[in-house]
């Protein structure tokens, strides 16, 4: 059987016919099927290292990946294709420490560099090339954006600045664009980005009502973007390469808040949170529909103020998972 290749190996030539042999026999392999949970606590106080994985294209419960280069919690996570990272947090003081993993293996994480400051409870958006964090507390609320490239290690650079100072922020992207959203002091604030061009954040408009107090998560397509609200159960939807106010999507199937959101081209996922305790539960709902997430399986062990990254957000995988 011929090695069809594909984004995360880019070797070999193949012709349209072998395309559509591969995809109508059932064997084009599937780019970017992994969803990543990193960190958190248990116990909504202590964090942990843990690193566990779900299968996004299936259902099913969660398994361990490896671990992270320190315990933390209310760090950021986001991703390329093909290399996962994890950025700030607390350790328990607050960290500037830049971890990475090679998504589509397993194993623990590597030191990547670090971020410009110790910072906690930022925002991040990637797209194939670079990653970007938003905000942050250091100790008080920061409106700085920064960047990385992800292919290469190292430090962050300056990006630019966000409209409003603030912590506890979203983020999702498509290939060319990332938003912010939300936040705390509580706020309906959505600004936007381009991620090839260094510069400041524009208004983008509002979410439906107020997120605060890391309750809210990003996941997205190409096309569409979904905040999960968490605390506020609702998920809202922006079309990322327009502007305007967020409209209400649907219900997340458990009210919790500090969720970790990973998705792919069809299906937005959320992960843990805090529901009176740490949360095992992932639900999720098709990005094209909206309405009340339902039930994807069990994390591994339930965390709270965890990390969340997929190696198909943003349709980094559009384009390869084949058409019958």
């Amino acid at each position: 059987m011929a090695n069809y290749p594909q984004l995360d190996d880019c070797s070999g030539v193949w012709t349209l016919k072998e395309v559509n042999n591969a995809v109508m026999g059932g064997y084009w392999r599937n780019a970017g099927s992994r969803g990543i949970i990193t960190g958190g606590t248990t116990d909504n106080t202590n964090p942990v290292n843990e690193i566990q994985f779900i299968t996004m294209a299936s259902t099913g419960n969660a398994a361990d990946f490896g671990n992270l280069t320190e315990v933390k919690k209310l760090h950021t996570s986001f991703s390329s294709i093909t290399r996962g990272l994890t950025a700030g947090g607390e350790s328990p003081s607050k960290s500037n420490v830049i971890d990475f993993i090679t998504i589509n293996t397993s194993g623990n994480a590597a030191d990547f560099g670090n971020l410009v400051s110790a910072q906690r409870m930022i925002g991040s958006c990637a797209n194939s090339t670079r990653g970007l964090t938003a905000g942050g507390d250091h100790p008080g609320d920061l409106n700085i954006i920064n960047y990385l490239t992800i292919a290469s290690t190292g430090n962050q650079l300056d990006f630019g600045d966000l409209t409003v100072a603030r912590d506890s922020l979203s983020g999702l992207s498509s290939p060319t664009r990332g938003v912010f959203a939300g936040g705390e002091p509580a706020n309906t604030v959505m600004d936007f980005v381009t991620l090839a061009t260094l510069g400041n954040a524009a208004d983008f408009g509002d979410l439906t009502t107020a997120s605060d107090v890391r309750a809210g998560t990003g996941a997205a397509s190409s096309t569409i973007g979904i905040f999960g609200q968490g605390a506020q159960h609702n998920m809202d939807k922006i079309i990322i390469a327009s502007q305007g106010n967020a409209i209400d999507y649907g219900d997340l199937s458990v009210s919790r808040g500090n969720v970790s959101g990973m998705s792919n081209s069809h299906r937005a996922i959320f992960a843990g949170g805090n529901d009176s305790s740490a949360s095992n539960v992932i639900d999720f709902v098709q990005i094209s529909i909206g309405g009340t997430a339902t039930d994807f399986g069990d994390l591994n062990t339930g965390v709270n103020r965890q990390g969340g990254l997929s190696a198909a957000h943003g349709g980094l995988n559009d384009g390869y998972q084949g058409t019958k």
